[in-house]
């Protein structure tokens, strides 16, 4: 049987002899386990494998993609002259100029764990069940839903300028969402772990947390209509964090869809938010040595002071733009598809805790976690804040319900004063609080 590297580089030569000026394949294989939790009951084993190869090839700018499972030799060859074919019917992009050259990469450490490959859905189900027992622990009326996952993959990238890198990894993750029922009360709440090897992995406890954060949340009642202080916990704030690098997407600004069109090298938020992007961080969940092109990763300021200092690129957008490439081309799969986004984020801490940011607000809103993804284009924002709480006197004091924050999300960010000094770390991601001195809240109080 061939190899990936076999298969893909089959794939390039074979669309090169078809015409493509520019060929890139990506080759990968996957086994995936998953267990599905129902009502506090084992609804779902899964277990997948799947080998897959993708095509890229250009002629005069114009792209052709073709993809197959599972492939032979021959189909191999196939998909790359199909893609070859594709290209030759397109209309030709004047702004594809070429694909990355090859450079040296570097080594990260931590992306495979051994153990990780050899673990078996019996352990899965032993982990959703110490879960779902967890739960009732805390409460006999708590409904769990959730479930386990881990992955092990293998993908090999080649490309007619001579890349070729090859990469393992493994992946695990627990979930689990609590819902408690008193009465016409309801409380719910969810907790979730993750990790690329099994030491950093730590699923007891996940449904326990999520079972008694739900339990806070019974009660819940409208808060006052107004404009008051914000605190965003740490889930809140990195999906705060994660909606403004969206907008720094270079195609999205490219096109004109980012309300970050002109705003590089500029304030996008107050002094107080600094984040910085490291691939490199040893068994960080998105930590890699090259992006989706088999361009060389770096550790970035995105973020300086509140400043802007780059779009996100790939290799089409760098050379459109005529600017250096940021190596954020990101792949989910082998089919072809290349878009960007970042690895692993890292906010930088401030200088007080959660607690003192919170203890300073006579009246305001703590928001456990919310959707705050802002329009595309507007930066408009209106979000349902689903798990939060209102703030008394410096102090958490009951759950709220039927309430809303709304505003434009760079008037948000410029109303950040304060990032907590503690907060959440996962595999590489570091996510404190926050807080806006100033935000609407519209709510049935």
């Amino acid at each position: 049987m061939s190899s990936l590297s076999d298969l893909a580089e089959a794939a390039v030569a074979a669309a090169r002899q078809a015409g493509a000026e520019w060929a890139e394949a990506v080759c990968a294989t996957y086994r995936d386990i998953a267990v599905e939790v129902e009502k506090s009951s084992l609804r779902e084993c899964e277990t997948s494998r799947e080998t897959g190869l993708g095509v890229r090839a250009y002629v005069r700018g114009g792209r052709g993609t073709a993809s197959v499972l599972q492939p032979t030799a021959a189909q191999a060859r196939a998909v790359g002259r199909q893609a070859a074919e594709m290209a030759r019917a397109t209309h030709g992009d004047p702004d594809f100029v070429a694909l990355p050259a090859p450079e040296p990469l570097p080594v990260v450490e931590g992306l495979f764990d051994e153990r990780v490959r050899g673990l078996s859905v019996q352990q899965a189900v032993r982990w959703c069940a110490q879960a779902v027992e967890e739960a009732r622990a805390v409460c006999a009326q708590a409904v769990l839903s959730g479930g386990v996952r881990f992955t092990w993959g293998r993908r090999v990238l080649v490309s007619s300028t001579g890349i070729h890198v090859e990469t393992e990894w493994t992946r695990l993750g627990i979930n689990f969402f609590a819902v408690i029922r008193r009465g016409d009360q309801v409380g719910a709440f969810y907790e979730f772990d993750m990790a690329r090897r099994l030491e950093d992995f730590v699923p007891e406890g996940v449904a326990e947390r999520a079972t008694r954060a739900a339990l806070g949340f019974l009660g819940a009642r409208p808060v006052p209509t107004g404009r008051m202080p914000v605190v965003l916990g740490p889930l809140s704030a990195d999906a705060l964090v994660m909606s403004l690098l969206s907008a720094a997407n270079a195609e999205a600004v490219q096109r004109h869809r980012s309300f970050l069109v002109g705003r590089e090298g500029e304030s996008i938020a107050a002094e107080v938010l600094t984040v910085c992007e490291d691939p490199f961080i040893p068994a960080g969940v998105s930590s890699m040595a090259a992006d989706g092109e088999g361009v060389p990763k770096q550790r970035r300021t995105l973020i300086d002071r509140g400043v802007l200092t780059t779009y996100l690129h790939n290799s089409y957008t760098a050379n459109k733009a005529g600017v250096p490439n940021t190596a954020h081309a990101w792949r989910r799969g082998y089919d072809g598809a290349v878009g960007i986004g970042p690895s692993n984020i890292l906010t930088e801490p401030g200088t007080r805790t959660e607690a003192e940011l919170i203890g300073e607000i006579d009246e305001g809103l703590y928001i456990n976690d919310a959707a705050l993804t802002a329009d595309a284009i507007s930066g408009d924002l209106s979000a349902t804040v689903d798990f939060g709480f209102k703030i008394e006197n410096g102090a958490l004091a009951h759950p709220v319900e039927a309430t809303m924050i709304g505003g434009n999300l760079l008037d948000l960010t410029a109303r950040l004063d304060a990032v907590s000094s503690d907060y959440r770390a996962e595999p590489g991601r570091r996510m404190p609080s926050m807080r806006l001195s100033s935000v609407q809240v519209t709510s049935g109080g």
